[in-house]
C-alpha cells in the first residue's frame, strides 16, 4: 500500500475523500432517524407525524438506526487509528506517505485531534465497549451531537483539501461546503421522501387501493427473487 510517486499518493488521497463522503452519508442518515422525531428540532406536529409513520415500520427503522450508528462510529474512528498498520485507511498513514513528497500537515493534524479530543474519545469508547468489542456489562454508548460530529468531519475535509494544494501543479481539491458536508442535503431530501411515500402508501392501504408490483422481495414468507444477477 506504500506509494512510489505523487500519482499514487493522489489515488490514496482520493480514497480518503471517498471515505469521507461515505462517512457524511452514514452520519446524516443517523441524525435523520433521530432528528425526524425531535419536537425541539422540527416542531410537535411534524415530529408526531414522523413518529406515527416510523412506528408502523418499527423493526425496519429500529434496525436502520442501530446499524447506521454502528457504521458511523466505525467509519470515523477508523480514520484516527494508529497509522503503523499500512493495511488500514488511517489519516496517520496518509500523512506519513505525504511527507515522502515534502507535504507536511502533521501540525494541523495534531491540532485537529486536540480540538476534537472529547468527540474522538466518545467515539472510540463507543467503538471499544459496544460496537466492535461489546463488553459483558455494556451500557448503551453516548456519541457526539450532530453539530460536533459535523465539525469533526468538516475539519478532516479541510485537512485533506489543504494537502491537495501540494499534490500536483495548480493544486487539486474536492468540492465541500460545511453546511452541506458531502451529501448531507441529498440524504435529508431522500429520507423525507421515504417518510412521505410511506405515508402515502399507508393511506392507499387503508383505502384498500390495490397496487401491483412486478416483483416482491418476499412471497408468503419466501424470497420471490431466486437468483442474484
Amino acid at each position: 500500500m506504500s506509494t512510489n510517486n505523487k500519482e499514487e499518493l493522489k489515488k490514496l488521497w482520493d480514497g480518503f475523500f471517498n471515505h469521507l463522503y461515505e462517512t457524511s452519508t452514514y452520519c446524516e442518515l443517523l441524525f435523520c432517524c433521530a432528528l425526524s422525531k425531535s419536537k425541539v428540532y422540527i416542531g410537535n406536529q411534524d415530529a408526531n407525524h414522523n413518529v406515527e409513520i416510523m412506528k408502523k415500520y418499527n423493526y425496519f427503522f429500529r434496525s436502520l438506526e442501530s446499524g447506521i450508528c454502528y457504521a458511523t462510529v466505525l467509519s470515523i474512528t477508523q480514520l484516527f487509528e494508529d497509522g503503523k498498520n499500512k493495511q488500514k485507511r488511517t489519516l496517520s498513514y496518509l500523512l506519513d506517505e505525504a511527507k515522502k513528497y515534502k507535504i507536511d500537515r502533521e501540525k494541523e493534524f495534531e491540532e485537529l485531534k486536540e480540538k476534537h479530543k472529547k468527540s474522538l474519545e466518545m467515539l472510540k469508547d463507543a467503538r471499544d465497549t459496544y460496537f466492535a468489542h461489546r463488553e459483558k456489562d455494556y451500557v448503551l454508548p453516548t456519541i457526539p451531537s450532530s453539530d460536533k460530529m459535523y465539525e469533526l468531519i468538516n475539519e478532516v475535509a479541510r485537512l485533506l483539501n489543504s494537502m491537495g494544494k501540494d499534490l500536483m501543479d495548480g493544486g487539486v481539491s474536492y468540492w465541500w461546503k460545511d453546511e452541506e458536508a458531502g451529501w448531507k442535503k441529498e440524504m435529508q431530501r431522500d429520507f423525507q421522501h421515504v417518510l412521505d411515500n410511506l405515508h402515502r402508501g399507508e393511506a392507499a392501504r387503508l383505502a384498500e387501493i390495490a397496487v401491483a408490483y412486478g416483483r416482491k422481495l418476499y412471497n408468503d414468507g419466501k424470497h420471490d427473487i431466486h437468483e442474484w444477477k
